[in-house]
């Protein structure tokens, strides 16, 4: 028979296990986040990602409360699987970074089921996007986008910067790395507005060539 001393311990186990479990399951629909000042006017700002309800693939939204404007921007984390591998699959999405004033977002993608005589799906795949606040035009600016993956036991990298309007392109195999870059006009003044798939899928075209 178990003493009083250990059942008491049991149950208040039990009870603490199922309370994290609790916390994990609205945290995985709701995460609250500080942006310290992120529209720069000295009040302190939050961000919140919040889980779309009734989608068979895992959806997010970022958003941000500006203050200086007095209202909360949406800005939805784009699922761009089909991009990629032409076909949909869910992604994860990691805890924002949140410093000077910039919020960086990473999504991981889920790997495809190979299938059997077919190459050239890309593994491993994830993206980042940077945002921060435009005060001259008082919106919220996309300032870089960063994708990675593999593909035929190749590394790729791809970086864009939409300040400078620059982007690098790197592949590596065996120790041999090849590089490209360049400069295009319509990879500058990116903002939420224009992010979709369809700029996306064109931003990909940049560095193919190493591919």
């Amino acid at each position: 028979m178990m003493k009083p001393v250990l059942i008491l311990l049991s149950l208040i186990s039990f009870f603490l296990s199922c309370k994290e479990n609790n916390v994990r399951a609205m945290d995985a629909n709701e995460s609250q986040y500080e942006t310290p000042y992120f529209d720069d006017d000295h009040i302190k700002d939050k961000a919140v990602i919040k889980a779309k309800q009734n989608t068979e693939l895992s959806s997010f939204i970022l958003f941000i409360y500006l203050s200086s404007l007095n209202k909360t921007v949406e800005i939805p984390i784009i699922n761009n699987s089909i991009l990629y591998n032409n076909t949909e699959a869910d992604y994860y999405l990691s805890d924002p970074i949140i410093k000077n004033k910039i919020i960086t977002i990473r999504v991981d993608y889920a790997d495809q089921v190979t299938k059997p005589n077919i190459s050239g799906e890309k593994k491993n795949v994830i993206e980042k996007m940077k945002f921060r606040f435009d005060n001259k035009n008082k919106k919220i600016q996309v300032i870089g986008y960063d994708l990675s993956y593999t593909k035929a036991k190749k590394i790729y990298s791809k970086s864009f910067n939409f300040i400078t309007g620059k982007f690098y392109s790197t592949s590596s195999f065996d120790g041999k790395k090849e590089e490209t870059s360049g400069w295009a006009s319509e990879l500058q003044n990116i903002y939420i507005e224009n992010w979709n798939s369809g700029f996306i899928s064109k931003l990909l075209l940049h560095g193919n060539e190493i591919e």
